[in-house]
């Protein structure tokens, strides 16, 4: 009897924790397609000047939004300007672009147009071609 009950206490324990496992991975999405992204940005709105941008759209207890931060801001950013739109701030932001997941965040070219992005985790691979597209290096002098 008292093997059934440590049985029974094990089983209950596996599913609790199966539990927990699947509602954190449900909690940090991955990276999805495009096609839940705006179009655009309205880059003075959102507090940054005219020119190629990234732009994190967030919420304040959201873990992910901070990672997605970390990484844009960090070398794989390139140097560009970062604007962060948080929900409780800017909801309205939020709701004009379409915002309805958060991290949302978007590379923008220079007129604002989103070049790319990403809902949930950022795509490091997707950044650098993302970037790629939207930063200019200048070429060699004309002589």
């Amino acid at each position: 009897m008292e093997r059934l009950a440590i049985a029974a206490i094990l089983i209950v324990a596996a599913i609790v924790v199966a539990s927990l496992a699947q509602r954190r991975r449900a909690a940090s999405p991955s990276a999805v397609a495009r096609s839940e992204l705006p179009p655009a940005v309205d880059l003075a709105a959102v507090g940054m000047p005219q020119g190629p941008a990234l732009v994190v759209f967030t919420e304040e207890t959201c873990r992910t939004c901070s990672a997605a931060l970390a990484v844009v801001r960090g070398p794989a950013g390139a140097g560009l300007p970062v604007a962060e739109v948080p929900f409780g701030a800017e909801r309205e932001l939020h709701r004009q672009h379409g915002i309805d997941t958060v991290p949302t965040t978007v590379v923008t070219d220079i007129d604002g147009r989103v070049v790319d992005g990403w809902v949930g985790s950022v795509d490091l691979s997707g950044l650098a071609a993302a970037l790629a597209q939207v930063v200019r290096r200048p070429g060699p002098p004309e002589g």
